[in-house]
């Protein structure tokens, strides 16, 4: 099935009507620059990107997937398919969206999250100090409206998957998440084909 290739005026439109833009990229280059609302779902082979969808993702949401210079759109489409989501189309790359429509995830150290709210989102890999505030990845649509909106927000990230896609979520949300990194830059997950569960949560097929 060709999906339909649509323009910023149309992508913005449709996103202000509840679409989701699907953002494939690998996790550092969604950091550094975005379409702001979008949800980071990283490209792979096998089930792990319509799992990530089916926990992360409203079923009922009409998805948009964000153009980008690697990620195979077409294949990412039928995973979405096959996960029972309403592909509406592709749309143009965030470097075509205006700079007031992108952000930048600022990134700290957990030292350095000062008074932020932090937020333990169950990202495989992260070490979450007592006390924090926990709301697993996938009920942040449910529990999200809830947050301060006056208190700078952190969300804490191990491998980084789930996190970044907690901070798409909050920002859809109208929030301002900071991604909080709770182990050392360059650190690098295991081997995904030998430990999928890093990209889910509790260790789930």
């Amino acid at each position: 099935m060709n999906d339909t290739a649509l323009d910023v005026e149309r992508a913005r439109a449709m996103a202000a009507e509840g679409a989701l833009l699907i953002d494939l990229r690998p996790i550092p280059s969604y950091l550094e620059r975005h379409v702001t609302g979008s949800i980071p779902l990283l490209f792979e082979d096998g089930p792990g990107l319509g799992g990530r969808a089916r926990d992360l993702l409203p079923l009922d949401a009409k998805l948009l997937l964000i153009e980008d210079d690697s990620s195979p759109l077409p294949q990412a489409a039928a995973m979405f398919r096959g996960k029972g989501f309403n592909v509406v189309g592709t749309c143009d790359a965030a470097s075509r969206w205006s700079r007031s429509e992108t952000s930048t995830t600022a990134i700290w150290t957990l030292e350095q999250a000062g008074d932020m709210t932090l937020i333990d989102v169950k990202d495989p890999g992260a070490e979450a100090p007592d006390g924090v505030l926990v709301i697993p990845a996938e009920r942040l649509w449910a529990l999200g409206g809830d947050l301060d909106r006056s208190a700078p927000l952190g969300v804490l990230a191990g491998w980084g998957v789930w996190a970044a896609a907690a901070v798409g979520i909050l920002e859809n949300m109208g929030l301002s998440p900071s991604f909080v990194r709770t182990r050392p830059s360059g650190a690098t997950p295991p081997n995904v084909n030998s430990d999928p569960t890093i990209f889910r949560v509790d260790g789930e097929a």
